[in-house]
């Protein structure tokens, strides 16, 4: 398992952190699976490369699709 933090989170999805900050807050479907490493509130993000990668390529098959249909 690798985690990646919220720049490497950035890198794969093209959502700025700050963005993701904000979508994580507001119950993104990706980023709410996002955890704090640690319990200040300035602990950075973390989430599992997997999960990143299934939602990154769900993602670009519905774009496909729907460039497609």
């Amino acid at each position: 398992m690798t985690l990646l933090n919220i720049h490497g989170m950035s890198a794969r999805t093209g959502h700025s952190p700050q963005r993701i900050r904000v979508l994580r807050v507001e119950g993104h479907e990706l980023y709410s699976q996002a955890w704090k490493a640690g319990s200040s509130r300035t602990a950075p993000l973390q989430l599992e490369s997997e999960i990143v990668d299934e939602w990154v390529a769900k993602q670009r098959a519905a774009t496909t699709h729907s460039r497609t249909a």
